[in-house]
């Protein structure tokens, strides 16, 4: 029979700080004014849904591992909300987390914490990298060349950097005075002990296109960046270059950059500020975080596009004829139309609010980083080492908050038999229920076998431990083998979530009247 140990617990999109994130306390009271429900986030109270998830995890590997290693945690991005947050309620809601999973005196989990950063936390990746590049000046020789600064961290054997922040939040707590927080950005791997197979991690931002808009934006407006100056120049002719004007010709199809290390350098000034900085600024930022809650309401987007219009049409001098015609009432109304359906298009692709597991533009772009940048970012870490780019490998990733277990080829990828597990997501992101959204915890052992513990879906509140059909590996029949999810922890964890997630739909339904 298997007796896997689990070595690493996979947890992210938790958004802690945010105030439709289950995992952080909401506070209900009444308004006297309104006499309408009104919340708020009370960062240093515990979540019901936070320490009920918690001592499930810690019922898992007691009855996993017993007396063996305790697990170190993967924090696989946006797990901390700097996006649409402030940071101290982001913070103190993290030390609500370490209280509850560091709470006894025996260590359920290893007091080193590995965090990969996702697109709502990249700013944690930012100061981490920067710190690192200033220390590496200060221990330059006098006038020694300075090299440019790196986006990345490596994915083979990887350069940990320290988070002094968060390693300064885990140091508050009394029990963990010893405690680090590492960074690895943005992929990871896991090789395993035998070596014969790998698990790769990242948190899935790359995976949208709006992340590297910067990217697209350049090859469009500035396209002769990318052209090779020592390539010798061909002359074109006359009706080459009318050509180019040519209204039925067919646009050339503008892709991202294959290389991790060039699509984090273009990018993460556009992830950082408007992702991971710009819902902290002030009365702007308050702003910001409601327009995202008002995406998805068809009446709200509709004020949001009027508003616009309206701004735009007021400084839009028109001759008196076409006033009287109406003519600027009817531009009012195109205009509009034509930004509802833009905002409406764009806003609600980047929350990923449809059932389907995963976007056409997705699965493309998948197949792009599993066939091209995973393996071109290995070679480039390996070169002086004799070990391949693995065949057999699993990949993990976040972002999309719709928790699964599946091979490559069910997602409709051209790279096949492979293994791809979704973290999932802890936050409430519509007023109407969305069946696949939902959360999970991955398992990885020793020998890199995953198995994910999917603890609930807005269509189904039921934990159950999932593999790809026709998978079962050690890691996955030890945890069925070993843990009775009928236990009454994991139905008081069911509960909890179904009555946070009716609280945080309320919540959300509010901000968008108001």
């Amino acid at each position: 029979m298997p007796n896997s140990k689990i070595k690493y617990i996979v947890i992210s999109d938790i958004h802690l700080g945010a105030y439709n994130s289950l995992l952080t306390y909401i506070e209900e009271f009444p308004d006297p004014v309104k006499d309408s429900d009104k919340f708020k986030v009370n960062p240093q109270k515990t979540s019901p849904a936070l320490a009920e998830l918690i001592n499930c995890l810690k019922h898992i590997v007691h009855s996993v591992n017993g007396s063996a290693k305790p697990p170190q945690f993967i924090l696989l991005g946006d797990v901390l909300e700097l996006a649409l947050g402030d940071i101290n309620e982001a913070s103190m809601t993290f030390e609500r987390f370490l209280e509850v999973a560091y709470k006894e005196t025996k260590r359920h989990f290893s007091e080193s914490i590995l965090y990969i950063p996702g697109n709502h936390d990249h700013h944690l990746w930012e100061t981490a990298r920067e710190k690192q590049y200033m220390e590496y000046i200060a221990n330059l020789k006098p006038n020694q060349y300075i090299n440019q600064t790196w986006h990345t961290t490596k994915m083979v054997n990887p350069d940990f950097i320290q988070s002094d922040l968060l390693t300064g939040i885990l140091r508050r707590n009394k029990k963990l005075k010893k405690a680090e927080a590492v960074i690895a950005y943005p992929n990871l791997e896991i090789p395993a002990k035998n070596g014969k197979r790998s698990v790769f991690l990242t948190h899935g931002h790359f995976l949208e296109n709006i992340y590297s808009l910067m990217s697209t934006m350049q090859r469009i407006l500035l396209p002769d960046i990318d052209e090779d100056p020592e390539a010798p120049k061909r002359s074109r002719s006359v009706w080459s270059k009318m050509n180019d004007y040519n209204p039925f010709k067919r646009a050339k199809e503008i892709t991202s950059p294959k290389s991790i290390y060039v699509l984090e350098r273009e990018n993460f000034a556009w992830i950082d500020f408007f992702w991971s900085t710009l819902g902290r600024s002030g009365k702007v930022g308050t702003g910001i975080g409601l327009i995202y809650d008002m995406l998805q309401d068809a009446k709200a987007v509709g004020k949001l596009a009027q508003n616009v219009s309206a701004y735009l049409l007021r400084n839009l001098n028109l001759p008196f004829l076409l006033r009287i015609l109406g003519i600027k009432w009817l531009l009012y109304k195109g205009f509009s139309y034509i930004l509802t359906k833009v905002v409406v298009k764009v806003g609600q692709a980047e929350r990923g609010m449809s059932n389907s597991v995963l976007s056409e533009e997705v699965i493309h772009n998948m197949d792009s980083y599993l066939g091209d940048t995973l393996p071109a970012q290995w070679k480039a870490e390996t070169k002086k080492s004799k070990r391949e780019f693995p065949k057999d490998y699993t990949f993990i990733f976040g972002h999309t908050h719709k928790p699964f277990a599946v091979e490559t080829q069910d997602l409709g990828l051209t790279i096949s038999g492979k293994e791809v597990f979704n973290t999932g997501g802890w936050v409430v992101d519509t007023v109407q229920p969305m069946s696949s959204h939902g959360g999970a915890v991955l398992f990885i052992d020793e020998d890199a076998n995953v198995a994910s513990f999917k603890v609930y879906t807005e269509g189904e509140i039921k934990p159950s431990f999932l593999v790809p059909d026709g998978k079962i590996n050690p890691m996955y029949q030890t945890l069925v083998k070993n843990v009775d999810l009928r236990n009454k922890k994991f139905a008081a964890l069911s509960k909890s979530l179904e009555e946070e997630i009716r609280l945080r739909r309320r919540f959300l339904k509010v901000r968008i009247k108001e």
